[in-house]
């Protein structure tokens, strides 16, 4: 309790030292702790389901693809049910699109298939009524829901009968048979209702389904004691017998592999996050640096202090403890005021991600939050005060007493200092370099040409009941009446139906064979991305022709089948140029033929920075779908396409909805979302760590400057001019700058490889880049050690003489 008295009134003694210190932890530990809570919920903690370490994804690998899927097909799913014994239980889902009618307008929902052991593998028990049985789950099974509890409250007022009422879904009549608990984990929280049979899911035809499509999502419960590596073991198994089972399957040739279910959710965050927890986490180094420089000035006062004490018997290591406590009492102060910094800055976060975010995601500080700033707060006090501790504590009293003691000591204090300046420098620098590259990519991304025009345009989905629409010709007769309407209002300047718009997040794959060479079988076809498109679709979005002419109306059922491709599978399967003309074949005995008319410029499908994939376009009347995409176009603002999107379906069929509408500039936008967030977040780390790097720098000269006052003094009394003693200063601060440049250069760029995969159009080691960044940095440090540079050059020599 004595310590921490006399802590307090040491730090009272010195307010503005205080105010510093105190401020420049807590802005570190506040950067600290706000990215932490979000590395937290969002990759450490993303889901709210029980046992999560149990619960695993069963992903689907080929040859032809980049990285396994998660997409199983229905008889892969039977077989691993079927002889899996390394899973407690075994679930399948997959979307599918159900449109409410009844109880007021018209609502497009988000719909999942599911089996029965859905909520049993997950283990969440609905909250009313029941779960499915699996007679529902059998074919011909009863229309029996599951509704989630938002939909519930939202379009049926919380009411409590809800349980065994019916309500009509894409025209038909389902039994509610329950309601789930609210909040749903992710990636389940956007689900709306459940129904079972996931082999019944809309788009796909009960033969596609049979012949191995892989359209659906697998989970599974390890059973306790199973290890990953025994169910891969036994799942590898398992596809060896059914490839001898059936090998004319398109998934015949797949393998699955179970990964950790919150691996799988979070895998494309984590290299974002640790690349964000590296720079923050130089930040706090930077600050500790920064007050350890500070403390170790104050410190330097109080040699004489020191030295009374020890020779009124204190040990040397009761004066560390002394300091320690002083340090960790303003590292507490500044932790808990970092709390404060931080639960400011996560909502600014929130606000910058929530785009970003799953549905009803709050990010918050908790326990676990607090117990990693209490963490990081120790660690700062250890790291603050335990350097200049040390050196204060081997002060002796003949020293303290002597007029030498400056000459010592404070040397040996300098030499510290020095070195905790050249840190920051050099940490600081890598901190610059990598802002750089990463704010450089997110600017090439947004100069990245995507290979077609969103200005103006809009879309939504719609899909329509498979009871009214069976036929393909009553499925594209509905979408070519909307894209009528849709032409004819007044602020359209065109309109299109599509499977696979550009960066939409829903691009399908399929096999494809050439005519006039081998037909593979299925499993061993070439697989190439697909989009079904209507007449008006490339002059929509303004997709170039490389040669032949796009899809038109004439291009309906009943005549030749025809196709488009881009330039990439062009110069693949025709690399003389000779693609038109051509036939390509789909469909499990190659039935379906399709001339090529028209070749494209590549298209940016995936993504802005994912190379363009092969792609087949077809034409909407030949291959139509229940759910498809509506586009428009306007010359105004596209936000406003939403009510023209709605009113033009509800004109053709007013029991139908739309559904994800969007504009293609905020969809593009969206899919630059985090790199834009990494861009701006490690940019204003960056300059956190810049300022605090100054500061720092212009501490340490100032301090040096005031120590070598006598000497300014005789220097200028023997005739040195203004200008000399400027020099005098800053060659000597520079001078650790440069030393911090060199070293923060070279750990950049080792640092610059380790996020190499985040960048694009830009190599970690441009010289422009690492040439800029210590440019900037030698001209700011310039600046602050002009300014005690011009204040040596005022001192009167007469009074420092008088001093010394």
């Amino acid at each position: 309790m004595m310590n921490l008295k006399v802590a307090a009134r040491a730090l009272a003694k010195t307010p503005g030292f205080s105010a510093v210190a105190i401020l420049t932890i807590a802005v570190a530990t506040g950067a600290n702790t706000a990215l932490f809570s979000a590395f937290d919920r969002l990759v450490l903690h993303p889901v709210t389901i029980a046992d999560p370490a149990s619960l695993v994804t069963i992903l689907n690998g080929n040859p032809q693809f980049a990285t396994p899927i998660a997409a199983v097909s229905w008889p892969r799913y039977e077989e691993i049910r079927d002889h899996a014994t390394s899973f407690k239980s075994l679930a399948l889902t997959a979307f599918d699109s159900f449109t409410l009618t009844g109880n007021g307008e018209p609502e497009q929902l988000n719909g999942l298939r599911v089996t029965a052991s859905f909520l049993p593998t997950l283990g969440v028990p609905p909250a009313r009524g029941r779960n499915f049985t699996p007679a529902e789950d059998a074919p011909h099974g009863a229309n029996v829901c599951l509704l989630s509890h938002e939909l519930w409250e939202s379009r049926f007022g919380s009411r409590d009968q809800i349980v065994g009422e019916t309500i009509t879904l894409n025209g038909q009549s389902w039994e509610v048979i329950g309601v789930l608990p609210p909040r749903l984990s992710a990636p389940f929280g956007q689900v709306q209702v459940f129904t079972p049979r996931v082999f019944e899911v809309g788009g796909l035809t009960a033969m596609q389904i049979e012949r191995g499509a892989g359209y659906a999502q697998a989970i599974a419960r390890l059973r306790p004691g199973v290890s990953l590596e025994q169910a891969a073991s036994e799942l590898q198994a398992i596809g060896r017998g059914y490839k001898a089972r059936d090998a004319t399957r398109l998934d015949a040739d797949n393998t699955n592999t179970p990964q950790p279910f919150v691996d799988f959710l979070v895998s494309g965050l984590e290299p974002t996050f640790y690349t964000l927890l590296g720079a923050v986490l130089f930040v706090l180094l930077i600050a500790c640096a920064n007050v350890a420089s500070l403390f170790l000035g104050r410190l330097a006062g109080r040699n004489k202090e020191v030295a009374v004490r020890q020779s009124l018997g204190a040990t040397r290591g009761r004066i560390v403890w002394q300091f320690l406590v002083e340090s960790a009492v303003f590292c507490a102060i500044a932790g808990s005021l970092g709390v404060l910094l931080a639960q400011w800055a996560l909502s600014g976060i929130q606000a910058l991600v929530a785009s970003q975010l799953p549905p009803d995601t709050v990010l918050r500080l908790d326990w676990r939050a607090l117990a990693f700033t209490a963490g990081i707060t120790l660690a700062c006090a250890l790291l603050v005060g335990i350097a200049p501790a040390f050196h204060t504590s081997r002060t002796t009293l003949v020293e303290a007493l002597k007029d030498s003691t400056r000459g010592s000591s404070s040397a040996r204090g300098g030499r510290l200092r020095a070195a905790l300046i050249v840190v920051e420098v050099a940490l600081s620098v890598v901190l610059l370099v990598g802002s750089a590259l990463l704010l450089l990519t997110f600017i090439q991304l947004q100069r990245t040409p995507p290979g077609f025009d969103p200005t103006g345009v809009a879309a939504a989905f719609v899909s329509v009941p498979a009871e009214r629409y069976g036929t393909p010709t009553q499925q594209a007769a509905f979408f070519d009446a909307v894209n009528e309407r849709l032409r004819a209002h007044p602020q359209v300047t065109a309109a299109a139906t599509a499977i696979g718009l550009p960066i939409s997040g829903f691009n399908p794959r399929a096999p494809y064979s050439v005519e006039g060479q081998p037909i593979l079988p299925l499993p061993q076809r070439a697989i190439a991305g697909v989009a079904i498109v209507s007449d008006g679709y490339f002059d929509m979005l303004r997709i170039p022709f490389v040669a032949g002419r796009p899809i038109t109306a004439d291009d309906r059922e009943g005549a030749p089948g025809v196709c488009v491709i881009n330039e990439s599978l062009a110069k693949k399967l025709f690399p003389a140029g000779d693609a038109l003309g051509h036939v390509l074949r789909r469909g499990r005995d190659a039935e379906f033929r399709a001339e090529i008319v028209g070749v494209i410029r590549d298209v940016k499908t995936l993504g802005l920075n994912v190379p363009p994939p092969d792609e087949i376009y077809y034409s909407m009347r030949q291959l139509p779908r229940p759910g498809m995409a509506i586009a428009a176009k306007t010359t105004g603002d596209p936000a406003m396409l939403q009510s023209i999107l709605r009113s033009a379906v509800a004109d053709v069929d007013r029991n139908v909805a739309i559904s994800f509408f969007a504009t293609m500039d905020t969809t593009i936008a969206q899919s630059l979302g985090i790199q834009r967030i990494v861009a701006w977040l490690t940019l204003v780390f960056a300059a956190i760590a810049l300022v605090l790097a100054v500061v720092g720098l212009y501490a340490v000269v100032s301090y040096a400057v005031g120590q070598r006052t006598a000497e300014i003094g005789i220097r200028m009394a023997l005739g040195a001019q203004a200008g000399q003693v400027r020099g005098l200063v800053m060659r000597s601060g520079l001078r650790l700058v440069a030393v911090g440049l060199a070293l923060g250069l070279v750990a950049a760029g080792g640092a610059a490889r380790l996020i190499q995969t985040l960048l694009f159009n830009v190599q970690p080691l441009d010289p422009r880049i690492y040439a800029a960044v210590a440019l900037l940095f030698f001209v700011v440090a310039a600046l602050a050690c002009f300014v005690p540079s011009f204040r040596a050059s005022k001192i009167d020599p007469l009074e420092a003489l008088r001093v010394a």
